[in-house]
């Protein structure tokens, strides 16, 4: 099959679209997807980079770029029970390295749900990996509950956007940092108070938080210590040394205040993400669809560090000009 592949770590150039790429084989907890769209997300470009490579991505080279996106399911497995042939599923796999960007790629059954039925599956594709994270951050890790309030960094980002809204559906005051261009944005996702953090720096904001859910990875818990105090939880997206460390300190129930969130594929977390779009309680906003000849630019703009939202790649041609990013 045709698959997007790299064979060393490295820049954006080192993707490549290669044609003879092996079929994945349906195994019998596993479904086979044609795949539709692909999202792009800061992890993919670390994984090309190798960041990973060393410890938790040991996957050998060449290797498939993508962990996360929609299609319509073509073979499923014999312990299949909840998919069928011709479903519109979306989903992520759970495989660190990633690699679902081919004309097929399979998913264990638990890591895929119907895709919602009120937007197209290039839309779907931009949720499973970025909202899961918010999700299993907020409620899991921080405990967000009604009278909770949560201070969001990223904001309007991929995983961010989705914080905002997920927080609110939880019932938190939430609060977001973003950047002047964004503050009408992030307001629009039901922030009740935003910081620009062109204007003052973070660490100066006067306000107590119950948790603070770093979206970004870019701050450390010691930033926020003022306003975290010392039983706020901060939780951060990005695993380094000290947040691996920070994690496992935590689980062994040493010290429980500085988190790192490991998302985890669930067909359960998906389906309540479908049921929140379908009701128009969670949207995804796609600052732009690439079309797969196009992945070297998807990979730059998300390493710009500078995107609204979520990009997407699509597999199928003429995509791309269905999605309105100002809708």
């Amino acid at each position: 099959m045709e698959a997007c592949i790299y064979k060393k770590f490295g820049k954006e150039n080192v993707l490549e679209w290669v044609d003879g790429w092996p079929k994945p084989e349906c195994k019998p907890d596993s479904v086979i997807i044609e795949v539709a769209a692909i999202s792009i997300n800061p992890k993919d470009a670390l994984l090309r980079k190798g960041k990973f490579s060393r410890t938790l991505a040991r996957d050998p080279l060449p290797r498939l770029t993508g962990l996360d996106g929609s299609g319509v399911v073509v073979e499923v497995g014999e312990n299949v029970s909840r998919i069928e042939v011709g479903d519109a599923v979306f989903g992520m796999t759970n495989n660190f390295s990633g690699g679902v960007l081919g004309a097929f790629a399979e998913f264990k059954e638990t890591e895929v749900a119907k895709a919602p039925g009120t937007i197209s599956l290039v839309e779907a594709a931009s949720i499973p990996l970025a909202a899961q994270t918010a999700l299993q951050a907020l409620r899991d890790i921080c405990g967000i509950s009604r009278d909770k309030k949560v201070l969001i960094t990223g904001a309007s980002g991929g995983v961010g956007h989705f914080a905002i809204q997920i927080a609110r559906r939880l019932g938190a005051e939430v609060h977001g940092i973003c950047s002047t261009d964004n503050i009408e944005f992030v307001s629009s996702l039901g922030a009740n108070c935003i910081y620009d953090y062109k204007k003052n720096e973070p660490v100066a904001i006067d306000d107590q938080y119950d948790a603070i859910f770093d979206a970004a990875g870019r701050y450390e818990r010691e930033y926020f210590s003022k306003q975290l105090g010392k039983n706020g939880i901060f939780v951060t997206t990005v695993p380094t040394g000290k947040s691996l460390l920070s994690e496992l300190l935590a689980r062994l129930k040493v010290r429980i205040k500085n988190r790192l969130v490991f998302v985890h594929s669930s067909h359960k977390d998906l389906n309540q993400l479908s049921d929140w779009v379908d009701s128009k309680k969670l949207f995804t906003h796609i600052q732009k669809v690439y079309d797969k000849n196009e992945i070297v630019e998807a990979h730059t703009q998300i390493q710009s560090g500078h995107t609204r939202g979520k990009i997407v790649v699509s597999t199928q041609p003429g995509a791309a000009s269905d999605i309105d990013p100002d809708a």
